[in-house]
């Protein structure tokens, strides 16, 4: 899944200011190696400890290294924020994928999915599959009453699909005003 990112107008080359979503996880059997979850983007810091932010949903700020093959960012701020999208149901062949979206009731949700990893700048902050399948990205919503919404996917009953990883996010465009792009999530296909 690609990350999209709040970027100044400077080529790609250079070190650009970013912001963005999403769960930190370590790299096992290492100390002080850390990636955005469902992504290849690689996070470090000067400033402080991110071992503490291990598993948890953040919002973070960096200094995104200009890499399309090999993103990383020395992240410079970092807040723990509520997850605002995960990929659910068993994610077996024959079965469904339920793209869900927490939100404010009221905001319209555009959810995304990609089978395949990549880093995009765009104006807006967040992660965004690079290359969206159509199945699940022309679903524009208006989230009901209850601030969840659920969109289930069928997964065909076909075996060549196993291992198969399917990323997703979705972009809210809040009542309150303005937009967020979610955390990104993905799950893999099962027999």
């Amino acid at each position: 899944m690609g990350l999209v990112f709040l970027s100044a107008a400077a080529p790609a080359s250079f070190a650009q200011q970013v912001r963005l979503r999403g769960k930190v996880e370590d790299v096992q059997h290492t100390q002080n190696q850390f990636f955005v979850d469902g992504t290849d983007v690689q996070l470090s810091s000067t400033m402080f400890d991110l071992n503490p932010f291990v598993g948890l949903q953040t919002e973070l700020r960096g200094d995104w290294n200009g890499s399309f093959s090999s993103p990383a960012i020395v992240v410079t701020a970092i807040e723990v924020v509520p997850e605002t999208f995960e990929i659910g149901g068993g994610g077996k062949i024959g079965e469904k994928l339920v793209f869900g979206v927490t939100s404010t009731p009221g905001d319209f949700t555009v959810m995304l999915a990609a089978l395949d990893n990549g880093f995009a700048p765009t104006r807006r902050s967040g992660v965004f599959p690079p290359r969206p399948q159509p199945a699940a990205r022309d679903r524009l919503r208006r989230d009901p009453g209850g601030g969840n919404l659920e969109i289930d996917v069928s997964i065909p009953d076909d075996p060549i699909l196993v291992g198969l990883e399917v990323l997703g996010q979705a972009i809210l465009r809040l009542s309150a005003g303005g937009s967020l792009w979610t955390n990104p999530d993905c799950k893999t296909i099962d027999s």
